[in-house]
C-alpha cells in the first residue's frame, strides 16, 4: 500500500532538509481551495518559473533550496548559444498523441492583464514564452539563451541601469511571422498604453520602474523614453533608480528605489506580442529617445483584442510560445492547443513532443471519476486525504502513476479587511481562536498536510529551513474561545443590540460616530468544493458561543470572483480559498493600499505590514540571510493582524497516465513547463 497514513509535521519538515524545490508557480492554485488566483498573476516584468525533477513514482521532499542568483559583469557584452535539448531514452522526435488535463475553474479570458482563472493561468504559460528571462528547474533566473544571443547590463550616471538585449535571429510566431526586435518592443509599449488600459486591462501594474512609463501610460506622451528600438533585433530597457508615484491630485505620494531589487534580473524580462495581429497597420518607431506605436488607437485595440465578446482576449490564435490556441468551447469548458511548430525550445533546448493538449474543467467532486473513466489524463496538486487515498489504491491496482511535493502555499480563510467587523484585527483573531485548525487538518487533509501560521508554505526556503525559528516566533491560534472572547472585550465588542451591556447572542460595538456595529460575518464559499461545509460546521457551535453571528453563501466561479473582488451586491467578510505562491512571489504588490482588489485581496491598509514587504523588495539579489530576515519581520507581523487564517500547507500529488514519460516537476517547477520535456509513449 503506497498510501502515507499519518505524515508528521517532523517528518514533512526532516524531507524538506533533503530536497529542493524551487520558486513557485505562476501564482495559481489547482488545488479545491483555490478557484481563482488573479491576485497571483505576476505583474510586468516578472517571469515563470522552475523546479527539480523527481522520478514518477517517488515521492518529492517537501523542501526548497536557498537561491543563488547568477552574475554578470556590468558594461561587458554577454553572448549565449542556443542549447540543444538533452539524448533521452525513449524521447520521440515529432510531436504525437492527445493529453487531456483537468482544471478546476476557466473562462474565456487568455490574456494578460485580465482575470487569471487557474485553467486560463495554465492555457497562458503554454501558448506565451520567449521570455529573455527564465526561471530554470534549478530555482536560477537566467538570460533564456535560446532567445538572447548578447545581453548588456550598463549603470548610467544618474545610478539607473540600461539593459540591452541581442535576439537570435530564428524566432518566429506560431503562424511563422519572423519576430524581430520590434515584437519585443510592441510588447512592452502595448502593455503600458493607455489604449490598452482603456479596456479594463491591469497589465501596467508593475511597469512603472522602466523610464517614462507613468507619463507613457497616463497618455501625456506617446513616446516610451525607457524603451529603445536599437535595431532590427536589437532593444533596450532602462529601469530608473527610483520612481517617484503620485496621488490622484498630482501630489507625490511616494519615491521608492528601484535598486537593489530581489528579482533584479527580472527587469529584463521582456516577451513579444503579434503587431501584425493587434496592431495592423501600425508601427513601431524610435526617435533617438524613445520608442513609440505609429498610427495606435484605442479603436485599434477595441477591434484586434477585446471589443466585448470577440477579440485576441478570448481568441489569441497567434502567439509565442510552446504551444498555439486552437479553440475554447465555452459550453462545455474546455481549451485545445496544438505544438507550435515553429518554437525554438526552452532554456535547455527542450520542444513539445506532445501534440494537442487539451485543458477541461472538471468539479472536484467528480474529478476522481474522471480520471478512472478516462475522461482527463493528468490530475494536478490533487488535495485532500480522501480524494488522495482513492487515487493512490487505483495506482496500486496498476492503472496509473504519481508523484508527490510540499506545496508552496496554504490553504486558508481570506478576510476582507476594508469594512464591517473584519476591518478589526480582534475580530479576525477571535474568528482563528473559534477554529479548530488541527481538526481541518485531519478532516482534508488525511494525514498529507500540516499547520501553518502565516503567509508560508512548505516549499518555501525561507520557512522549511528555519521552521523550529519561525513557528516558535508565532501565535498558534489553537481554539480557545475563552482567548477569542478576550480579543473581543478588548476591542469594545461589549453591548447588546439596543446599547445596554452584552448579556448574550449577538455582539455589537460603539463606533466613533455613536453607531452601532453588529458582530455579523458575511461568508461566501465555492460550491465546487466541501471546505466550506467543513469550516462551518467546525465554526458555528464556537461563534455561536463567543457571540458571533454569520451568513454563508455558496456560488460557482463567477459568483467566487465577484465576492472576493468586492463585485458582488452584497460585500464578504471572508471568502474560503488558498493560494500557491507566484513564481517570484511579490508580497510588495499584495498588501499595497494601492492595488486594492486585484493584487491586495485583503482590502487591507496596514502601513506596517506593508513597509515590511517593502524592505524584502530592496534586498541585495544573492543576500539571503538579509532576505529571510525581513521576511520573518513580515510573517510575524501577518501573525499578528490576520489578514487571514492560514489553515494548512498540504503534501500535492499528481496523478497520470503510465503512457506520459519523464514528466517531473516541484511546486515551484509547473507542470506546464514539465509537460514540454515530456511525451506520450505509443
Amino acid at each position: 500500500m503506497q498510501k502515507l497514513l499519518s505524515l508528521t509535521l517532523a517528518t514533512l519538515m526532516l524531507l524538506a532538509l533533503l530536497a529542493a524545490c524551487n520558486a513557485a508557480p505562476s501564482g495559481t492554485d489547482t488545488s479545491p481551495d483555490a478557484n481563482a488566483s488573479p491576485a497571483d498573476s505576476t505583474p510586468a516584468g516578472e517571469t515563470t518559473p522552475g523546479g527539480e525533477e523527481t522520478p514518477a513514482g517517488e515521492e518529492t521532499p517537501a523542501g526548497e533550496e536557498t537561491p543563488e542568483p547568477p552574475s554578470f559583469t556590468e558594461g561587458e557584452w554577454t553572448n549565449f548559444t542556443p542549447p540543444a535539448a538533452p539524448a533521452l531514452d525513449g524521447r520521440p522526435t515529432t510531436a504525437s498523441g492527445r493529453f487531456t488535463i483537468g482544471e478546476n475553474t476557466m473562462d474565456s479570458t487568455f490574456m494578460a492583464g485580465w482575470s487569471n482563472l487557474i485553467g486560463n493561468a495554465r492555457v497562458k504559460e503554454l501558448i506565451y514564452g520567449y521570455s529573455t528571462v527564465a526561471l530554470t528547474d534549478d530555482d536560477q533566473f537566467v538570460i533564456d539563451p535560446t532567445i538572447v544571443a548578447g545581453f548588456l547590463i550598463e549603470t548610467n550616471e544618474d545610478q539607473s541601469k540600461t539593459y540591452t538585449i541581442r535576439l537570435n535571429e530564428n524566432l518566429q510566431y506560431s503562424d511563422g511571422t519572423p519576430i524581430t526586435a520590434k515584437d519585443y518592443v510592441f510588447g512592452m509599449l502595448l502593455s503600458a498604453s493607455p489604449e490598452l488600459e482603456a479596456l479594463e486591462n491591469d497589465a501596467f501594474i508593475g511597469m512603472e520602474m522602466y523610464r517614462g512609463a507613468q507619463d507613457y501610460n497616463a497618455g501625456t506622451t506617446d513616446i516610451f523614453t525607457g524603451v529603445r528600438l536599437l535595431g532590427d533585433y536589437e532593444f533596450s530597457l532602462t529601469v530608473d533608480f527610483e520612481t517617484t508615484y503620485y496621488a490622484e491630485d498630482g501630489s507625490v505620494d511616494s519615491v521608492e528605489p528601484n535598486f537593489p531589487f530581489w528579482y533584479q534580473l527580472t527587469y529584463a524580462s521582456a516577451t513579444p506580442s503579434p503587431l501584425h495581429v493587434l496592431a495592423p497597420g501600425c508601427d513601431i518607431v524610435d526617435d533617438g529617445t524613445g520608442a513609440s506605436i505609429t498610427g495606435w488607437t484605442e479603436e485599434i485595440a477595441r477591434s484586434t483584442i477585446d471589443n466585448g465578446s470577440t477579440g485576441y482576449r478570448y481568441t489569441p490564435t497567434v502567439s509565442a510560445g510552446p504551444y498555439k490556441f486552437v479553440s475554447y468551447d465555452a459550453a462545455d469548458n474546455f481549451a485545445v492547443l496544438e505544438a507550435n511548430e515553429y518554437y525554438p525550445g526552452d532554456d535547455e533546448g527542450y520542444k513539445p513532443m506532445i501534440q494537442t493538449i487539451v485543458v477541461k474543467v472538471v468539479e472536484d467532486a467528480v474529478s476522481v471519476e474522471e480520471f478512472k473513466s478516462g475522461g482527463v489524463d493528468l490530475l494536478v496538486q490533487t488535495s485532500g486525504g480522501e480524494k488522495i487515498n482513492d487515487l493512490l489504491d487505483y495506482v496500486d491496482e496498476g492503472n496509473a502513476s504519481y508523484f508527490n511535493y510540499s506545496r508552496s502555499g496554504y490553504g486558508k480563510i481570506t478576510f476582507r479587511c476594508s469594512e464591517g467587523p473584519t476591518q478589526f484585527a480582534a475580530v479576525r483573531r477571535a474568528i482563528a481562536y473559534c477554529l479548530d485548525r488541527d481538526e481541518v487538518v485531519r478532516q482534508w487533509t488525511g494525514g498529507y498536510g500540516t499547520i501553518v501560521h502565516s503567509r508560508m508554505g512548505m516549499a518555501q526556503w525561507m520557512y522549511n529551513q528555519n521552521v523550529e525559528l519561525v513557528d516558535s516566533a508565532m501565535t498558534a491560534y489553537v481554539l480557545n474561545t475563552e482567548k477569542a472572547i478576550e480579543e473581543l472585550v478588548n476591542d469594545g465588542w461589549i453591548y447588546a443590540e439596543d446599547g445596554s451591556d452584552y448579556v448574550s447572542g449577538v455582539r455589537y460595538k460603539k463606533l466613533d460616530d455613536g453607531s452601532l456595529m453588529k458582530l455579523h460575518i458575511e461568508w461566501f464559499s465555492p460550491d465546487s468544493n466541501a471546505l466550506g461545509a467543513m469550516y462551518e460546521n467546525l465554526l458555528k457551535p464556537n461563534l455561536d458561543l463567543v457571540g458571533i453571528s454569520f451568513t454563508r453563501d455558496e456560488g460557482d466561479n463567477a459568483a467566487f470572483s465577484a465576492a472576493l473582488y468586492g463585485e458582488s451586491e452584497k460585500y464578504y467578510n471572508m471568502v474560503n480559498g488558498g493560494v500557491g505562491f507566484a513564481s517570484l512571489d511579490s508580497p510588495w504588490y499584495y498588501y499595497d493600499p494601492a492595488l486594492m482588489p486585484y493584487y491586495n485581496q485583503n482590502m487591507i491598509d496596514d502601513p506596517e505590514l506593508y513597509e515590511l514587504t517593502q524592505a524584502m523588495r530592496v534586498t541585495e539579489p544573492g543576500d539571503n540571510e538579509a532576505y529571510f530576515e525581513k521576511w520573518f519581520e513580515f510573517v510575524k507581523r501577518y501573525n499578528e493582524i490576520l489578514p487571514d487564517i492560514p489553515c494548512y500547507s498540504d503534501l500535492y500529488h499528481d496523478f497520470f497516465r503510465d503512457t506520459l514519460k519523464n514528466y517531473n516537476h516541484s511546486a515551484n517547477y509547473p507542470y506546464t513547463a514539465a509537460l514540454i520535456r515530456a511525451w506520450i509513449a505509443e
